[in-house]
Parts: C-alpha cells; structure tokens; sequence
C-alpha cells in the first residue's frame, strides 16, 4: 500500500483524491496549505505527493523544492496539479523537480497508473 501526500487549499479537491485513492486500496494523506504537508513529509514521507501549483500560502513549486531539500527526501516523485496549466508554469513546476504536471480534476486511471509506475504497489 502507497502513502501518498495530497497538497491542496480546495477541500472538494482533497476529499475526492482521498476516497480516489482509498478505492484504489492505498493510504491519503493531506495537507490544506504548505506548511501541514511539509510537517508531514518530515515526520512520514510519503511515496508520491500531488501538489496543487497555486496554494494560498506558497507555490507549489517553492514547496516541491523545499521538500526535495529536506534530508532523505529527494527521490520523493511529486507531481503538479492545476486547472490552469500555462506553458511558463509547467517548465518552472519542472525545473523544480516535479515529475510531470497534470490537469485538474485528475482522472482516477491517471492517478493509479501513477501509483503502479512510481511506487511498489
């Protein structure tokens, strides 16, 4: 089973990638801003982490780099989700060390084949 961290200010958002991911037999976590999901990586890092590119308190991409700066965690797979990808926002998402950025809502056959790739199960 997967732990995997949703980062996310929607809480529509969070509540449908959370029983998403349970139907799929894995574990969600969450994270309503920044700082709870950098509390959690570092007390339990999780597999996988999505997170949302516009978060009311910091970037995702400012987030997906001080995850990635956190010790042990930089092969931590992260991924960007946004309702609004822009071509300038997908580079700086990559730049940062995201894996790929996706489009909002994310699609459950997207999200288990993401989680057969990146994790054991």
């Amino acid at each position: 089973m997967a732990r995997i961290l949703f980062v996310d200010d929607d809480p529509y958002t969070l509540l449908t990638l959370t029983k998403a991911t349970e139907v799929l037999g894995h574990e969600a976590v969450v994270a309503s801003n920044s700082q709870e999901a950098l509390v959690l990586v570092a007390e339990q890092p999780p597999d996988l982490i999505f997170t949302d590119m516009r978060l009311s308190n910091m970037e995702g991409t400012t987030l997906i780099r001080l995850v990635k700066e956190q010790e042990n965690n930089a092969d931590i797979p992260i991924f960007v989700l946004s309702a609004s990808p822009n071509e300038n926002a997908v580079k700086r998402a990559e730049e940062a060390g995201a894996v790929a950025y996706l489009d909002k809502p994310l699609r459950m056959q997207t999200l288990l084949d993401i989680i057969e790739e990146y994790t054991s199960g």
